[in-house]
């Protein structure tokens, strides 16, 4: 249906092939089992923050004033799989063009105070979702995966194993309770693989790390898109970088430009790992 990697014009490459509301974050297109979600950072200054919290992405709900009220956009993404639909998440790239994410699932949601479009305080939703692709089939339903004491031991693990746990897959029938343990203990052996990867030197500048801390070399993770293609966690998305070279991946007017030599520079890596 969509492809990675691809920049797409929302009005007429996902709308008029697809319908749904082609304004805001959430676009429910009535002739499609499907519900579009839209994120950018130009909407933080209104509360709209969406980020990746131990795996899964925090997207925030719809309501621009006033508390957000689980009906409309909001509900289509926490009932996404009980009426039958899938998520499929887009990240803007420039005005009017969005770059595909992936397939989404919704794990639950928290309630935050966030400020609305007047700047007042209000009620907001945020949902937690899981962009892992792969499962294991032939798994019992509901079989627990309980990844959360292994996680303090992640650090004892070779380089290989700790790709190995970052790329972990999980159970068709899990319960969402257990996909959330299986996206944080990915997360955290990513973290430990990126930086084992890059030997101590930044892979933006190629600069030592700037100083050492108890666990190591300091440098910082960073995903070359925002939203990693695929996936929350993958190798070939995500970086090891010193904190200048993170802002300037985050705040530079280069940084759409650094962050796809950054990509080039992980899938080189990844190439000579595998």
């Amino acid at each position: 249906m969509f492809e990675f990697n691809i920049e797409y014009r929302r009005q007429t490459e996902i709308h008029g092939a697809y319908g749904g509301q082609r304004q805001g974050g959430i676009s429910t297109p009535i002739k499609h089992p499907i519900v579009l979600l839209f994120t950018s950072n130009t909407g933080e200054q209104y509360g709209y923050h969406d980020e990746f919290v131990n795996g899964l992405f925090h997207y925030t709900g719809e309501g621009r004033t006033g508390d957000m009220k689980m009906t409309g956009g909001n509900r289509a993404i926490l009932e996404h799989a009980k009426n039958g639909k899938t998520l499929h998440l887009f990240e803007y790239t420039r005005k009017g063009y969005v770059e595909y994410i992936g397939q989404a699932e919704c794990l639950g949601y928290e309630e935050a105070i966030r400020p609305d479009a007047n700047g007042n305080d209000r009620k907001a939703f945020v949902f937690h979702l899981d962009l892992s692709a792969g499962i294991v089939e032939g798994v019992q339903a509901g079989k627990p995966i309980y990844f959360a004491p292994e996680v303090k031991h992640l650090k004892k693990k070779s380089i290989d194993q700790l790709r190995k746990a970052a790329l972990e897959p999980g159970y068709e029938n899990a319960e969402p309770k257990e996909k959330k343990q299986l996206a944080f203990y990915r997360s955290e052996a990513l973290k430990l693989y990126v930086i084992a990867r890059s030997g101590g030197i930044c892979e933006g500048c190629g600069v030592t790390a700037p100083f050492k801390t108890k666990s190591g070399p300091y440098l910082e993770c960073h995903h070359v898109h925002r939203l990693a293609d695929g996936g929350p966690d993958h190798p070939e998305n995500v970086v090891a970088l010193c904190p200048n070279c993170h802002r300037r991946a985050h705040c530079a007017t280069d940084a759409r430009v650094f962050n796809k030599m950054l990509q080039q520079i992980a899938l080189e890596k990844e190439k000579n790992n595998l």
